[in-house]
């Protein structure tokens, strides 16, 4: 009983404590996390910016605390925890500023984290979050970067084609002008020819070392090949002179490992085609969207 009391009277004190918290403490905490910021204080920043949460009375003062310290975590890398603070702001019934600040500066990290399924999503997002076309119109420019990295250059192609329609809506002659550099950028004669990664595997699973061969890699694929094959025929001759027990399991705990590793690695390899064979053109692509749409 006594130790229920205890409690009781310790959380009003701590209560008595929050409400305590006037406006200027607020302003005051404010203050020294905008000053650790402008100084580049990024971690201890985000630290203040999180107790001026905490502390705040005013909704928008907490989501713009909240903003400012995922901008901290941004600056310093922890891309996930800035996320996370995002993720915190209520955005039912927000106004579309407050959205697309959360979803485009989430999509920005995720982006920058190089987790670019998660980029695409929190930007697909925007297109049913928000009423306000013009806010789609600035979150094109990341769409496209994101969705180069990731192949779908037919898709970014699309974005880039509206987000000139954005641009020039009333200049035909600069749209006309953009027009031609985007077909150009995105000819199908200067998209690198990739691996299908699902076909690399497949091709490994009914043809050992032929999905290397495939991924680009002949040498690797031949002698995986050749690994397989001189394991088969070690199993054979075992049988035959009636080593049963050593030649079958051995030589199944062998095969096992060359045949399920070959599979994996033949995907490996043709993910690694695919990045090797694109980092060029898309780093190309990302230099000429920026001259022709960046002003």
């Amino acid at each position: 009983m006594k130790c229920l009391q205890a409690y009781t009277f310790l959380l009003f004190v701590f209560l008595s404590k929050l409400s305590a918290y006037s406006v200027n403490d607020t302003l005051q905490l404010k203050h020294i996390a905008d000053s650790l910021l402008l100084n580049k204080k990024y971690y201890e920043a985000s630290i203040f910016y999180q107790k001026l949460d905490f502390f705040s009375q005013s909704e928008t003062m907490k989501n713009e605390a909240k903003f400012s310290a995922a901008n901290c975590y941004k600056q310093y890398n922890n891309y996930t925890a800035g996320i996370n603070q995002l993720n915190s702001i209520g955005i039912e019934g927000a106004a579309d500023s407050v959205i697309f600040r959360v979803k485009y500066q989430s999509a920005l990290m995720s982006y920058l984290n190089n987790d670019l399924t998660q980029a695409e999503s929190f930007l697909e997002q925007l297109n049913y979050l928000i009423k306000d076309s013009s806010y789609i119109i600035k979150s094109l420019m990341l769409h496209v970067f994101v969705l180069n990295e990731q192949y779908k250059w037919t898709k970014a192609k699309e974005k880039l084609g509206k987000l000139n329609n954005g641009l020039n809506l009333n200049n035909s002659e600069a749209f006309n002008f953009n027009k031609r550099v985007i077909d150009s950028i995105y000819s199908t004669k200067n998209i690198p020819k990739l691996k299908n990664v699902e076909k690399a595997g497949r091709i490994s699973t009914f043809f050992p070392g032929f999905g290397q061969c495939y991924a680009g890699n002949y040498a690797e694929g031949i002698s995986s090949f050749f690994a397989i094959a001189v394991i088969a025929g070690a199993m054979v001759a075992g049988v035959i002179y009636q080593y049963y027990f050593t030649s079958i399991f051995v030589g199944n705990l062998l095969i096992g490992k060359f045949y399920l590793g070959g599979i994996k690695r033949a995907e490996f390899l043709a993910e690694k085609y695919n990045y090797l064979h694109s980092k060029n053109y898309n780093q190309s692509l990302k230099e000429q969207v920026k001259q022709h749409f960046i002003n």
